[in-house]
């Protein structure tokens, strides 16, 4: 070896830990200091909407349905509205119509949709939705209109989530009797 390479090679060895030294360790020091910035054991703030709680129960509803739907009908001007996420999640899955409170217009839905043929129609309903930190509870219902299926109830079910940085996660679900 040339006697420069060699004469070089302990300084560089000795110059990366004295580097290493003054910049106060490893990934643990670096993490300590995180933790103690954000505070020790708190968890991710959360950033997920109680809607995107909605919408995810939603699309796990559907799933869970039987008969499986074919097309959808989603709550117009009532207080069970899905909202927003819960309506994008039901046109995810298939056709979505609007149904609304008044009797009158409900009739003229019905016949519009039996025009278009009698297909598996479910009905999603927000029972309650609920936000509390980093954990949401959202409780749906639904039954089938029009067809063989009419009145028939998909079943009320609850939904539980947990939240961190990466959005909501399903806990569990319950099937809840019907009132």
């Amino acid at each position: 070896m040339h006697p420069l390479t060699h004469s070089r090679a302990p300084r560089c060895s000795l110059a990366v830990a004295v580097v290493l030294a003054a910049c106060g360790g490893g990934s643990d020091a670096r993490t300590s200091a995180r933790t103690a910035q954000r505070g020790a054991g708190t968890p991710p703030p959360c950033r997920a909407s109680l809607d995107d709680a909605v919408g995810l129960a939603v699309t796990h509803y559907i799933k869970a349905a039987k008969p499986k739907p074919e097309r959808f009908l989603v709550s117009a001007g009532t207080d069970s509205a899905l909202g927003d996420a819960g309506l994008t999640a039901l046109q995810d899955k298939g056709p979505t119509y609007l149904f609304p409170g008044d009797p009158a217009l409900q009739t003229q839905v019905r016949g519009q949709l039996h025009e278009k043929g009698d297909y598996t129609t479910l009905l999603v309903v927000r029972r309650g939705a609920e936000k509390q930190g980093g954990s949401a509870s959202v409780s749906l219902a639904g039954h089938y209109v029009g067809g063989a299926t009419d009145g028939q109830h998909a079943g009320p079910r609850s939904y539980r989530f947990a939240c961190d940085t990466a959005g909501w996660h399903l806990r569990d679900s319950t099937v809840e009797q019907s009132a």
